[in-house]
């Protein structure tokens, strides 16, 4: 499986994503395939955590601490993105956009309500 589904590998000239090439072993690919996915899958947790609209004060405070993870720059943040196999600097810039278009379409609703 060889697909991004949040298209963030554009612009990334200083990790090879693609490490078919340097391991021969079709169990040692998939196993790194796999902790690749489960690293994404903690970005898009944080996108959606940060990008929710829910009334409980707990994930409010979840929201938050999801936004902040991806604007500050963390070390454990470029971590993230590293094992996932993406850019930290392209993945920081898409979901400020990401986030920045979701408020808006709240506020929309909010008005035409």
């Amino acid at each position: 499986m060889n697909y991004d589904s949040l298209n963030f590998y554009e612009c990334y000239d200083t990790y090879d994503v693609d490490c078919a090439d340097r391991v021969c072993d079709n169990r040692v690919l998939e196993e790194y395939m796999s902790y690749q996915s489960m690293w994404k899958a903690v970005i898009l947790q944080a996108i959606i955590d940060s990008t929710s609209n829910y009334r409980r004060m707990e994930n409010k405070l979840e929201k938050v601490k999801a936004t902040n993870w991806l604007n500050d720059f963390s070390k454990d943040f470029i971590t993230v993105c590293h094992f996932a196999g993406y850019n930290p600097l392209n993945v920081q810039n898409k979901t400020k956009k990401i986030i920045s278009n979701n408020k808006v379409l709240n506020e929309d609703k909010v008005r035409n309500r």
